[in-house]
């Protein structure tokens, strides 16, 4: 007998054997239990996650001779007829090869006739997606009224191609990319059952490059099986061209330490080696991923499958770096993987942009440059080895004061607004200098018992939005000093007329003789005179 890849001997032939798709599943058994089947199914996915096979388990428990609830017996002539992919009343059609109208048509006709042998007549149309849009239409008079004998279902990897028309009629199933580990328990189980002979590193290699696939990962096996007796991490990454989970690692540290010499190395041992470039640029995406979950979030172990060793290794990389350069990397990355896959020259593409991305080490948050500016520190990756003199760099400092507000009244339980206002000031400078001397150009306009309000007079209402963006710092030191949840308004002002006395510059310029001279020429009338504005040194 000839042989059969582990994809076709290992497909599932019943409920039970789908892989990481519980809620589908679910809902197949109660619908069959309790006979609510419907004349429409449409099966989305990804590619290899048991759509077509949920499809033809479908059909043989539909049709199935011998069924008891809802798992077909895999035994009955019909079943067998399935699954041998020779039954009269299921038919198999690709979308992309019978895409036309005139297909379509075909099929309107067949659909009139009574099954064979079993109850239904079923059609599973596979990447339907691929369907013209005059086939679709060709199809929707007989999708929303088809003869009670006949069921549909849709296969598809892109749901949104599909018309609105038709996706209303159907019963929509979404299929989820299977987790890392549940493909790993099914390799094993595989492998054990096949005698194959496989380290459990090498299965979990596979595990992560089938992408949540289980087809992918049984062709994966298949090739490794047949490539080694004894498959091993080293004879795996030889095969499929993977990076070295140390090589991913080392080029991870160059890049975050911004070192371009050692990293443009390994590219080039990597390219010496024969290695897929585009594949390395793609798991350098998820490893700066997996650093950036593991940075912000203290479930890590769950969120990514990965163990503690793991978790640990990632934590390792993330402490030297903060989540802006993190995010900015990669963003870069993302960018770079496209580009290095329609690359003429992935090396060259790759190497270009692991340049570009190195410069972002030497970058300072916005942040930290006006902690520079005020003086309040400098951040360490960007302090330079000796320090700067005044010779260097001009610094004029001066030190904000801190303006007393107009006294007012109190409410019940409420301290004066002046107090309020004064010990909000001195705590916000304790915890942040900058947001207190932003602060200090505001205007009290009103505090009670559910708010506070502040404004800014002119130009200084560009600082409305930067106090905005830190209400959670000012928030909580409120309630502590009123001891009431208040809420903080911030208001823009009209621009303050100038100081001078206005009604002075009109009389000096009623005698100024040019002035006399322009009303007399020209008859004309003084209405308003505007000072010019002050600059401050």
């Amino acid at each position: 007998m000839s042989y059969i890849v582990l994809a076709r001997k290992w497909r599932p032939q019943g409920f039970d054997d789908l892989i990481g798709q519980e809620a589908v599943v679910k809902t197949f058994k109660n619908a069959l239990s309790g006979e609510k089947i419907v004349h429409a199914y449409l099966f989305s996915g990804p590619r290899g996650v048991g759509k077509t096979s949920s499809a033809r388990i479908l059909a043989k428990a539909l049709n199935c001779e011998q069924r008891s609830g809802s798992e077909p017996c895999g035994k009955c002539r019909s079943c067998k007829a399935i699954t041998e992919g020779a039954s009269v009343d299921v038919f198999e059609i690709d979308g992309a090869s019978n895409n036309s109208v005139e297909a379509v048509r075909e099929l309107r006709e067949t659909v009139k006739y009574a099954p064979s042998g079993g109850k239904y007549k079923i059609y599973i149309i596979d990447e339907v997606h691929m369907l013209s849009s005059s086939a679709f239409n060709a199809l929707l008079k007989t999708l929303e009224e088809p003869p009670p004998h006949v069921i549909f279902i849709f296969a598809t990897t892109e749901p949104k191609k599909i018309p609105t028309t038709i996706l209303s009629r159907c019963q929509h199933h979404a299929f989820r990319r299977i987790t890392k580990n549940r493909i790993k328990e099914q390799l094993r189980k595989i492998t054990d059952t096949e005698k194959i002979n496989i380290k459990e590193g090498a299965l979990e290699m596979i595990a992560k490059a089938a992408d949540g696939g289980m087809r992918d990962a049984l062709t994966l096996l298949d090739q490794a099986f047949s490539f080694s007796d004894e498959i091993t991490e080293k004879e795996l990454q030889t095969l499929l061209g993977l990076p070295e989970t140390d090589i991913i690692l080392n080029l991870s540290e160059t890049i975050l330490s911004g070192d371009i010499s050692r990293t443009l190395s390994i590219i080039k041992e990597l390219s010496d080696r024969g290695s897929d470039l585009r594949q390395l640029t793609k798991e350098l995406v998820e490893h700066f991923r997996n650093i950036a979950v593991v940075k912000v979030t203290e479930d890590a172990e769950g969120l990514l499958e990965f163990n503690r060793e793991e978790v640990q290794r990632l934590q390792s990389l993330s402490s030297g770096t903060n989540i802006e350069k993190l995010t900015l990397l990669l963003t870069e990355l993302l960018r770079l993987e496209g580009e290095v896959r329609n690359a003429v020259n992935p090396r060259y593409s790759l190497e270009l942009g692991l340049l570009r991305m190195s410069f972002i080490k030497g970058m300072a948050s916005v942040e930290d440059i006006l902690k520079m500016i005020d003086g309040s520190g400098v951040p360490e990756d960007v302090r330079s080895p000796e320090p700067l003199s005044r010779d260097t760099v001009s610094v004029t400092e001066k030190k904000t004061e801190i303006p007393k507000p107009p006294a007012a009244g109190t409410k019940s339980g409420m301290p004066a607004k002046e107090e309020v206002w004064q010990r909000l000031l001195e705590k916000i400078d304790s915890e942040d200098h900058l947001l207190a001397c932003k602060l200090a150009e505001a205007k009290v306009m009103n505090i009670n018992e559910t708010e506070l309000a502040i404004g800014f007079n002119g130009g200084m209402s560009v600082l409305a939005d930067s106090i905005k963006s830190k209400s959670s710092i000012i928030k909580p030191v409120l309630k502590q000093i009123s001891g009431h949840n208040l809420k903080l308004k911030i208001l823009s002002l009209p621009k303050e007329e100038s100081k001078k006395d206005i009604k002075k510059i009109k009389e000096e310029v009623f005698s100024e003789p040019v002035v006399k001279d322009a009303m007399r020429i020209f008859n004309a009338s003084l209405l308003k005179v505007k000072p010019f504005e002050e600059n401050s040194e």
